[in-house]
């Protein structure tokens, strides 16, 4: 039985599943540089899945929340962030942790261990300083991780304001496995050792793969890859590739796309924002 499926930027994915409901993850589109839709124009939204509290993954959770009022699906942290900052009804939030399963009707799925990108360790593998050395000013530091990162130093005005209102929290990745439909591994995480153990629990058929987004890619496509190949899956599609900022550079994916056709049979598959694709 067919799946829908279409990305909408950083890690927003809409998926309808063979028995019409839909599944919203880490809705982000309103503030999004990619997503060529805007929050009002799903149609339709029964459960929202949240990787983590981040403002790029939970925006658009209270406008969605208030139209449909679907079952969401968070950490105890992003939970109180929605409930606080966006008036969500506790009522239709659901707490998970790593290693629960849920069941509602027509769809199991369940909550894997993710790892967050560390920032300062990134910073110095990239430029080989430490982040904490760039002075005390948390907007400086900001901008200089962004512009090693990315190369964007074009901070959105209610930025600080994100970052203070909602924290990562745990990070979760998600296994869904819709009733006649295929196992689909939201693997919203840094290809961490820990993270490429964990996905061996997937036996995917389709990865969600978190890609980071500018240089970041650069050095650890390797890492990437694997995590692709633990999962089992036979297609993976990239995500959070896509410019997060105003003026951010292009990911290169070609360095990644080569070792996956080199090293595996896994169709990468890059969605084009907002298209939809069928899987059968």
């Amino acid at each position: 039985m067919t799946i829908k499926m279409r990305w909408l930027g950083t890690a927003c994915f809409e998926i309808v599943l063979p028995d019409k409901q839909t599944i919203i993850i880490d809705p982000y589109v309103d503030d999004s540089n990619s997503s060529p839709i805007m929050s009002d124009q799903f149609e339709g939204c029964n459960y929202i899945f949240i990787t983590h509290g981040h403002y790029d993954h939970v925006l658009d959770v209270g406008k969605l929340a208030h139209r449909f009022r679907p079952k969401i699906f968070c950490s105890e942290v992003t939970a109180e962030s929605l409930t606080t900052h966006q008036g969500v009804t506790d009522s239709l939030i659901n707490r998970v942790r790593p290693g629960d399963t849920i069941r509602v009707e027509g769809l199991t799925v369940e909550v894997l261990h993710g790892v967050h990108v560390d920032f300062g360790r990134e910073y110095l593998r990239l430029t080989g300083r430490e982040l904490a050395d760039e002075g005390p000013d948390p907007k400086v530091i900001i901008k200089k991780a962004l512009m090693a990162m990315m190369e964007t130093d074009q901070i959105p005005g209610q930025f600080p304001e994100w970052m203070g209102k909602y924290p990562q929290g745990e990070q979760l990745n998600f296994v869904f496995e819709p009733v006649g439909g295929k196992r689909i591994y939201m693997a919203g995480s840094y290809p961490d050792p820990e993270v490429i153990e964990e996905a061996k629990k997937a036996k995917a058929h389709i990865t969600l793969l978190q890609v980071l987004p500018g240089k970041s890619l650069a050095g650890i496509e390797d890492q990437v890859a694997q995590l692709a190949i633990a999962s089992e899956c036979k297609i993976a599609i990239p995500q959070h590739h896509d410019p997060l900022l105003p003026g951010a550079i292009k990911t290169d994916l070609s360095g990644l796309k080569r070792i996956m056709e080199e090293k595996t049979d896994i169709d990468f598959m890059e969605l084009v924002p907002g298209e939809w694709y069928n899987f059968p």
